[in-house]
């Protein structure tokens, strides 16, 4: 059987590490690999050097774990480019790969999520990096959703609820619509949504 490498990706804010929490970490083993945890349990550093210190750390076991034939679970915003690749290598090293869409209507919601999520103690984010990463996530996301084995895109557009699983993609491939796709999946996935 080949090695799993799981990717949870959205905008800061849509419930990644909930979707972990609730729906990967209870079925899957595969060590878990969150930028945020790494600066806040290992480096016990809020500035934002300590972050671009942790993303690299996270990078580093990534790579160390898809050449070791591992399986592995991450987590991130995917507001970059390069992130493509992390799919392509996994698969060039016979990985399957799950990309994990988590998405919510709108960057304002993004930015009250993680404003409450700050307060609370937890991970804050400036705005206007919520904002810019907000509008180049979607597209680079839904690449890496047809790069994938399997992709999942959920709305996690309603408090209170946990993330409505709206269209499934085999290699590719859209084979499954659940419900009326939120507003954001639409602008996304248009190319990939039927009539």
């Amino acid at each position: 059987m080949s090695p799993t490498m799981i990717v949870i990706a959205g905008p800061n804010g849509a419930g990644k590490s909930t979707l972990y929490r609730t729906r990967v970490a209870p079925a899957f083993a595969g060590l878990f690999i969150n930028a945020d945890i790494i600066q806040r349990d290992e480096l016990g550093d809020e500035r934002p050097q300590a972050a671009y210190r942790a993303a690299e750390i996270a990078t580093r076991r990534r790579s160390e774990m898809l050449a070791r034939g591992r399986d592995l679970v991450t987590e991130t915003v995917f507001s970059h480019p390069s992130k493509l690749d992390l799919v392509k290598e996994a698969r060039a090293r016979g990985h399957t790969v799950l990309v994990m869409h988590v998405g919510v209507d709108s960057p304002d919601l993004s930015v009250a999520r993680v404003s409450y999520r700050a307060r609370a103690g937890g991970h804050d984010v400036p705005e206007i990096k919520i904002r810019e990463r907000y509008d180049r996530s979607g597209p680079l996301v839904r690449e890496a959703v047809r790069l994938a084995d399997t992709g999942l895109v959920y709305d996690n557009s309603l408090a209170g609820q946990s993330p409505k699983l709206t269209l499934t993609f085999d290699r590719g491939f859209l084979v499954k619509v659940r419900t009326d796709p939120a507003a954001w999946i639409r602008r996304v996935y248009a190319a990939d949504l039927p009539g």
